[in-house]
């Protein structure tokens, strides 16, 4: 039998204990990437070049372990990771162009 109550997930087996699966809370994944940014300035390190070692590498080794910003970024999908900084890069130039325009108009 399986009891939902929130975000856990209570499993009854007949003559035994509860076990108990809690699920993890569907994290943002701007907020992640701003917490790893966060603790990788703060031990000491250029959130650049580690976020670049580790989409050029794929490993996460690159990440600090400081406040856990090596476990976080493992919580993000690599690959949607990149093509959301592509997708805000190119926004960006668009912006910026589309602005330029308008002022030599």
């Amino acid at each position: 039998m399986v009891l939902n109550n929130n975000n856990e997930r209570i499993i009854i087996k007949t003559k035994s204990r509860p076990v108990v699966d809690t699920r993890e809370e569907e994290l943002d994944p701007k907020d992640v990437f701003y917490s790893i940014c966060q603790a990788i300035r703060e031990g000491g390190y250029n959130p650049i070049s580690q976020i670049v070692g580790y989409i050029v590498s794929e490993d996460p080794t690159h990440i600090t372990n400081y406040k856990g910003a090596r476990t976080l970024i493992g919580k993000l999908d690599r690959d949607e990771l990149l093509e959301q900084m592509v997708a805000y890069y190119i926004d960006r130039i668009d912006k910026e162009y589309s602005e330029k325009d308008t002022e030599n108009d």
